[in-house]
């Protein structure tokens, strides 16, 4: 298994691991794929990942700004995203800890997810990779006519924003 960096080549690997887990219905509110330069805008230029086995993309991971204001510059939203055919076989685990890595490496403190009540597999993922549960939001957003929470979970680094220069 070898990653890579998402791109404009890959990206059709992107997309169909992408329309899997909108058919799940619990992955996310969004209901139509992104465009490259859509999707490209909406994520950070680091910390785009693909795995693959040979030539087939097993899944990918992407993190994204929470916010312009440059307070929160430290501050991504997780994206992971895993083929159908290569859930439970930790390409979760491997994608989310490949993306913690990154993260700190460009100084970020905290990772943040908001994940589908319903969405078991992806709470148990990211509490396996030290997220923590924060809370959750209550009918946060309506797909297909039905009202959805999110769980709300966030992982502090231990390596970065270490609290000793706020004493």
């Amino acid at each position: 298994m070898d990653f890579r960096n998402i791109d404009e080549n890959n990206f059709d690997d992107v997309l169909a691991i992408y329309k899997e887990g909108i058919e799940t219905g619990i992955a996310t509110f969004e209901t139509e794929l992104p465009d490259w330069k859509k999707w490209d805008s909406s994520h950070l230029n680091y910390g785009r990942i693909i795995v693959y086995d040979g030539s087939t993309a097993l899944g990918w991971a992407a993190l994204s700004p929470v916010s312009s204001r440059c307070v929160y510059g430290g501050v991504a939203e997780v994206s992971v995203y895993v083929s159908s055919r290569s859930r439970g076989k930790g390409i979760g685990s491997l994608l989310l800890n490949e993306l913690i890595q990154i993260s700190e490496q460009h100084d970020l403190w905290t990772l943040q997810s908001s994940i589908f009540r319903e969405n078991e597999a992806s709470k148990y993922l990211h509490l396996k990779c030290g997220f923590r549960e924060i809370g959750y939001k209550e009918k946060i957003g309506q797909l297909k006519g039905v009202w959805y929470d999110n769980i709300l979970l966030e992982r502090r680094s231990k390596k970065v924003g270490s609290t000793k220069n706020r004493e």
